[in-house]
């Protein structure tokens, strides 16, 4: 017989947003990252030392330990044993901490038992899905007569000396003396981990050879919305801010595949499952923090800026960094690049990474030997309340994924990597879905007819000469559009696009198309030739979206009973893009 605990920490993003200040994320970030890794600085080390548990936590090795691992990264943890007391007084002592120093984290958790470490997980997984769905009582209570926090609504406590450190000046000190549990003990360690200077989860978005560089804490301080060398007419870029939110792709396929090889009669052997799942795990780990680090590198070369004490700062914040996902903030006018970047590089990571897993377990699977990963980028004004925005940045990412599918030729293919992008002009709290009918979709009329135009596809691919990708709608395709579109003699200029898209949000077709139509009669008379090359742009965009034999027309695209124009994404790669020359940065640089 043999008994699997298993762990996860659940709806990480709502943790970490609670409080809504910088510094309390920066916090809970750190903290989270503590929780659970294969060294002695993690929590999850230091129970299994305080209950006098061996296990194989650190290093690999094949004498008789008390527990084993086959996952322990991103927020969750699976273990077996031979012996299930040492299981229950891991799990005893394991939720005892997490209600001490996470009381208000969301978990479920499963301990099971079966005839093979197979059996076993098989088990575990279907308890977990089920404690998921369950209920769960958090402490402290609150009743009538508690304090609360006002940030929170939480049940308020005595705020600590070493929390109220962290109070930003002296009329914070003298009126914030209670706070929620939770974001109490976010200040001190704030104040213990030194963390507006150093930090764990910001080492991992750090290259090996820029060590020295430091992250924004501050959003109105240090934070350097404005650049040097701008263009003259895209500066207003600098004064907005991008949340960044990254999946990984293919990771469910990979599982299965790797699953059904390790549970056949012929190479069933629990050693084998085990090692296997623990090499995939820390091998996803890896390449995410690769390509975290190669597109923090990229970021370094491209924005860096000094702050009034001479440290060099890098105009983006690490959020989350955990198994296939990574979250941040980043200056609005990088966003995209940054992302692309990042897409790129984990596709290559992922494959040198999975390469011993694949040799291993894998190899003459028929399966492609790399992951790739789509995410979201929400563009929003530095004073927003980037905190409330966090559902709105995930939605975008699942856009990207159903793009990403859209080419799959078969269930067991990874797509290629995709972004979606939006840009939000008000704060708020509503659905993507909402959302997009509230400003981005309109009632209008076509050949006399009622019928409603959305003004944005959202999710583009990330171009890459080597895949699919290149006969599909990507950021390539739309940046090409915008430099051609800003040019003196364009067909039809960026400010005319602008005009088009405002008639549009008042439902007024009919101006659009005469703007249009007569920024091309102009056109036709100074340079016949810009409107060949306009229209060519513009076929290969959306030629590329509507694939089918559905009617298409210049700007616009029919699906179904709807039109569809690519027209506000054509304004935000232009609005947002990189405000440095990189000639300039180089010679700021020499």
């Amino acid at each position: 017989m043999i008994y699997c605990y298993l762990f996860e920490a659940n709806f990480i993003q709502r943790f970490l947003f609670s409080s809504g200040k910088l510094k309390d994320v920066i916090a809970a970030s750190e903290r989270l990252d503590k929780l659970i890794d294969n060294h002695q600085d993690s929590v999850l080390y230091h129970v299994l030392s305080s209950a006098g548990l061996t296990s194989d936590l650190l290093e690999d090795n094949a004498k008789p330990l008390d527990i084993r691992f086959l996952r322990c990264k991103g927020g969750a943890f699976y273990a077996s044993s031979e012996q299930k007391a040492c299981l229950e007084r891991l799990r005893s002592l394991w939720t005892l901490t997490l209600a001490q120093l996470f009381p208000s984290l969301a978990w479920s958790d499963a301990l099971v038992e079966g005839a093979s470490l197979q059996d076993a997980m098989e088990k575990g997984h279907k308890q977990m899905g089920a404690d998921r769905n369950a209920p769960m009582i958090q402490f402290p209570l609150g009743s009538a007569i508690c304090q609360r926090s006002q940030r929170t609504g939480q049940v308020a406590v005595p705020l600590s000396g070493l929390a109220a450190k962290q109070a930003s000046d002296q009329n914070e000190q003298r009126y914030t003396t209670f706070l929620d549990l939770e974001t109490e003990h976010h200040r001190q360690a704030y104040t213990h981990f030194d963390l507006k200077a150093q930090g764990a989860l910001q080492g991992r978005f750090t290259p090996d050879d820029l060590q020295d560089i430091r992250y924004p804490i501050d959003l109105e301080k240090d934070f350097a919305f404005s650049a040097q060398h701008t263009h003259a007419d895209n500066k207003d870029a600098t004064k907005d801010i991008a949340l960044i939110h990254i999946d990984g792709n293919g990771l469910g396929i990979l599982l299965r595949a790797l699953k059904e090889h390790l549970t056949k009669e012929q190479t069933a052997n629990e050693e084998d499952y085990r090692k296997g799942f623990r090499l995939f795990s820390d091998s996803l780990a890896q390449a995410t923090q690769q390509a975290a680090k190669s597109a923090t590198a990229w970021l370094h070369n491209e924005g860096r800026y000094t702050d009034p004490q001479g440290n060099t700062m890098v105009p983006m914040r690490p959020l989350v960094l955990g198994g296939d996902d990574i979250t941040l903030l980043c200056r609005a006018d990088l966003a995209l690049d940054y992302s692309e970047h990042f897409c790129r590089a984990f596709k290559s990571a992922s494959e040198t990474a999975l390469k011993p897993l694949f040799d291993q377990y894998l190899k003459n699977a028929p399966l492609s030997r790399y992951l790739t990963a789509s995410g979201g980028i929400l563009y929003h004004k530095a004073s927003h309340p980037f905190t409330h925005s966090h559902h709105l940045v995930e939605a975008l990412c699942q856009e990207a994924k159903k793009l990403t599918k859209k080419v799959c030729a078969t269930e067991n293919e990874v797509g290629p990597p995709a972004l979606a992008i939006y840009r939000l002009s008000n704060a708020s709290a509503e659905s993507f879905e909402q959302l997009k009918k509230q400003s981005r979709i309109f009632n209008i009329h076509q050949d006399g007819q009622k019928c409603t135009l959305e003004l944005g596809q959202y999710a583009f691919y990330v171009a890459d000469k080597n895949d699919q990708t290149a006969s599909q709608p990507n950021f390539s395709q739309l940046r090409a559009l915008a430099r051609l579109c800003r040019e003196s003699k364009a067909a039809v200029s960026m400010s005319k696009w602008r005009q088009i898209v405002s008639k549009l949000a008042l439902g007024d077709k009919a101006e659009a198309d005469r703007i249009y139509h007569r920024a091309l009669a102009l056109s036709k008379e100074a340079s016949p030739k810009a409107i060949n090359t306009l229209n060519e742009h513009l076929d290969a965009i959306l030629m590329s979206i509507k694939s089918d034999s559905g009617k298409l027309d210049t700007w616009f695209y029919q699906e179904g009973d709807a039109l569809k124009t690519i027209l506000n994404d054509l304004l935000i790669v232009d609005h947002f893009r990189p405000v440095v020359e990189p000639a300039a940065l180089q010679e700021a640089s020499a």
